[in-house]
């Protein structure tokens, strides 16, 4: 492979335990970090102050737990499947890389993504809107539902939640639904 034929490779990540708290920005600087210790030549922004080229899924508000983020990123090496366990090797705990698949070089996420499915757990019942979707687990009221790309998320306790989490992302592609594994 030359140094001008890039692969574009889809990522999927966790996010929880206290890294829940980063903010959107932090959460992208650290894989971008994570990512340039690994030694892989991923793609660089062109101009004085270059960077890697990476491309995220929505932001979320910080404070929940991500169980399916995303990003993309184009890279001249062939990224093998023992890439995962060497970079969560590189990673601080609460982040872990669960995934990735290499797609089309023309792949956009905000073309392929739907939408998420959330989680909000409550210690006990909630308020009357949620109450009839809730089903109880273990102790706790689960609530789940579904939010189109780019469409505002709750905030974690706002409607008194115990805690809210991101668990499904769903694509408009049948080919994505939740098949992003190791190579």
């Amino acid at each position: 492979m030359s140094l001008n034929e890039t692969k574009k490779y889809l990522f999927r990540y966790k996010r929880y335990g206290l890294l829940r708290y980063l903010s959107h920005l932090e959460t992208m600087t650290m894989i971008e970090r994570i990512l340039r210790r690994t030694g892989v030549l991923f793609e660089q922004t062109k101009g004085f102050h270059q960077r890697m080229k990476l491309s995220f899924g929505q932001a979320l508000p910080t404070g929940i737990i991500d169980l399916c983020g995303l990003f993309v990123a184009s890279s001249v090496e062939d990224i093998k499947s023992d890439f995962v366990d060497f970079v969560n090797s590189l990673s601080p705990r609460g982040f872990e890389i669960s995934g990735f698949e290499e797609v089309e070089k023309n792949f956009k996420i905000s073309k392929a993504l739907m939408g998420y499915e959330f989680k909000m757990l409550f210690n006990m019942v909630p308020p009357a809107p949620l109450a009839e979707k809730a089903s109880k687990v273990n102790g706790m009221w689960i609530v789940k539902f579904y939010k189109p790309f780019n469409a505002s998320v709750p905030k974690n306790g706002e409607f008194g939640q115990y805690l809210t989490l991101r668990s499904k992302v769903v694509f408009s592609e049948v080919h994505f639904d939740q098949g992003i594994g190791g190579r």
